[in-house]
């Protein structure tokens, strides 16, 4: 969940809304230190985003999303957070809501309305399309929140949700479950979704790549004793290199090898709620 509690204000809805490691060299040549920036801040932006596999999966799916959204159409962002999809939608009213629950070092300011996302302060079928990602993981009952989902959009509108099978945990405490496609699929049919699309994210080369890339933080960790960083000093950037950069664009390239896709790291949904209950 993308989410801090803030100050009212009115919607459309009439609703309340309130480091390489970079090696430099003390006088004589002496290398000592290594500052904090990291290999990727080197890099293009372009390039730097395809070594987060998870994040680039999830916002390639938003981008795909927002074609389908007409102008004009009422678009609600349920677990919005820092609201980072609301440029994709300029075409549509778009309403960000959250509880405000997830990482205190976020600015809210972007939201809509500040809300429970499992009693929505919204009318029946008031949005065309809802919008939920990596949110769902985070909420204590998510049939309810579904079911909410259901109520707010209108018959035929869709919903179009990310949810994580594998991925560590985040905004302690609030990180409750994890989803197999089947379980997906279970939670939709009874909310009285029709599901139309539970994809996998990626397969096994992605998950992998997605996962190897901290190996470097615990190999290099800040609270190493001094004789271990002075030893492996010159290994540093290489690891840096070897674990964020060179596997995941390896992984990345590999993964159409994997046809089956039971690895994930998650699903993107699509579901329709149906013309008539």
């Amino acid at each position: 969940m993308e989410s801090s509690r803030r100050g009212a204000r009115t919607s459309g809805w009439g609703v309340a809304s309130p480091n390489l490691q970079l090696l430099y060299f003390l006088p004589h040549n002496r290398v000592l230190a290594i500052s904090q920036m990291r290999l990727r801040s080197l890099l293009p932006r372009s390039f730097r985003d395809r070594l987060d596999l998870h994040r680039t999966a999830v916002s390639h799916f938003v981008e795909r999303v927002a074609p389908g959204v007409s102008p004009g159409e009422r678009i609600l962002d349920a677990g919005a957070g820092e609201a980072p999809y609301r440029a994709l939608f300029p075409q549509a009213r778009y309403v960000g809501l959250d509880d405000g629950r997830g990482d205190p070092r976020w600015d809210y300011t972007a939201l809509n309305v500040s809300g429970d996302l499992l009693a929505m302060p919204f009318r029946d079928g008031a949005f065309d399309h809802v919008l939920c990602t990596e949110t769902l993981e985070h909420l204590t009952d998510p049939g309810d929140f579904l079911c909410e989902v259901a109520r707010v959009l209108r018959p035929g509108g869709r919903l179009h949700m990310t949810a994580p099978l594998s991925f560590k945990e985040h905004q302690q405490p609030y990180d409750f479950f994890r989803y197999t496609r089947y379980g997906i699929a279970l939670l939709l049919e009874r909310a009285g979704f029709e599901a139309e699309s539970v994809e996998p994210e990626g397969g096994y080369f992605r998950h992998l790549g997605d996962k190897i890339q901290p190996v470097h933080r615990y190999l290099f960790r800040k609270d190493r004793a001094l004789i271990w960083k002075v030893l492996f000093l010159l290994l540093q950037p290489f690891s840096m290199l070897f674990f964020t950069v060179v596997c995941p664009l390896v992984c990345s390239w590999l993964d159409p090898l994997d046809t089956k896709r039971v690895h994930t790291t998650g699903f993107l949904v699509t579901a329709r709620k149906p013309e008539t209950a």
